[in-house]
């Protein structure tokens, strides 16, 4: 989920090396067996940038068991640099690995590769960021660098085509990021230097509108049961050598129909990495903003009070909330804590009424989850 500074472009070349040399087999190693059966869930952890040391781990909460590092154990292999977001589909694991250039597809329950699309393999994908299913043969890409977002077939993982985003390049970026369905729409959110939403038609693969937002760098983007569109900035960000925008998240809710915005509310300045989530009927939002926030759908602002609040170290430092997951079957709570970005992070597991179930220990910033 972080974004890279501007010298990202002229090491294309290197991460594309990263890449294949992440994909060779690790002397000495051999492919572990794998039944991931049941209602698992996969966390992936991110890493560090330009490190190659991204990880998958899978979590049993039947047995409160976690096998970290799948990927690498049951391949032979690295799964890649900057592990970037991970979306199951058709019984198959799709995830984008932003710096290496890479999308896996893999066996759920075995957690071998089944199939992989690569920058070479596509005419615009640079750095991939988020998947989103429109079919069994048809998905979309978001890229942080392209000004295209890309359109492959899932089955076969083979390059279809690309959808230009007509954005005007901003400090060397072009991002497109997480996506949200809506009838025949597909929004998306422009985060690096930017405040649109664009709004694409899929029976035409084309962008056919744009939402303009008062703030910076729409981070996060939900769909809630009453068709409503909440999207959560940064801000942009300010530091003492260098500053853009005002650094203050806004909440907004927005009528997927109309594009009208109906609410944005000025949160507090964000210490972490800002996120949304819903409850599994759509009715209840779960806020990341240093702390979780949870509000109903038909409230009018944030609550004050935080629903769980980030854990501190013992130098009293808050702790990086950094990702946040529903379990669409029981409505449990997943949140992803980097700690620090340098150690191994932690996965707390919690009960909808913010009991805590469970906690472990993943690989280096995690960021996302997938359930089974």
């Amino acid at each position: 989920m972080q974004r890279h500074s501007l010298y990202n472009k002229f090491m294309l070349l290197t991460a594309l090396v990263l890449s294949a040399a992440c994909s060779n087999s690790d002397p000495g190693t051999t492919e572990e067996e794998f039944s991931g059966t049941g209602q698992g869930v996969f966390v992936l952890c991110e890493g560090n940038f330009n490190s190659g040391n991204a990880t998958l781990s899978y979590y049993n909460p039947e047995t409160r068991q976690v096998e970290n590092g799948v990927f690498q154990r049951a391949n032979d292999r690295r799964l890649g640099d900057t592990g970037q977001s991970i979306q199951l589909h058709d019984g198959v694991a799709y995830v984008a690995m932003e710096n290496s250039g890479i999308i896996w597809a893999l066996d759920t329950a075995t957690f071998r590769v089944r199939g992989q699309l690569t920058t070479g393999q596509t005419e615009h994908m640079i750095n991939p960021r988020y998947i989103h299913f429109l079919s069994s043969e048809k998905a979309y890409v978001t890229d942080l660098y392209s000004p295209y977002i890309t359109v492959f077939n899932p089955r076969t993982m083979g390059y279809v085509g690309s959808i230009p985003t007509g954005q005007a390049e901003a400090f060397g970026y072009n991002s497109t990021e997480q996506m949200v369905a809506w009838g025949d729409r597909v929004f998306t959110n422009c985060w690096s230097y930017s405040n649109k939403i664009l709004v694409i038609d899929t029976r035409r693969d084309e962008v056919a509108d744009e939402i303009v937002l008062s703030s910076w760098q729409p981070k996060s983007m939900v769909l809630d049961a009453m068709g409503k569109l909440w999207v959560i900035t940064d801000g942009g960000y300010s530091t003492e050598e260098d500053s853009f925008s005002d650094n203050i998240p806004h909440l907004y809710r927005i009528d997927a129909e109309t594009l009208t915005i109906e609410l944005d509310q000025t949160l507090d300045t964000d210490e972490a990495n800002v996120q949304l989530a819903t409850n599994p009927a759509g009715t209840v939002l779960y806020v990341i903003n240093n702390d979780v926030y949870r509000m109903d759908i038909t409230a009018s602002h944030l609550p004050v009070r935080p629903f769980i609040e980030a854990p501190r170290g013992s130098n009293g430092l808050r702790h990086y909330l950094y990702g946040i997951g529903v379990n669409p079957r029981n409505g449990e709570i997943y949140v992803a804590d980097a700690v620090d970005y340098r150690q191994s992070g932690v996965v707390y597991r919690y009960a909808e009424d913010g009991q805590l179930l469970d906690q472990f220990r993943v690989g280096i910033t995690p960021n996302s989850f997938a359930f089974k």
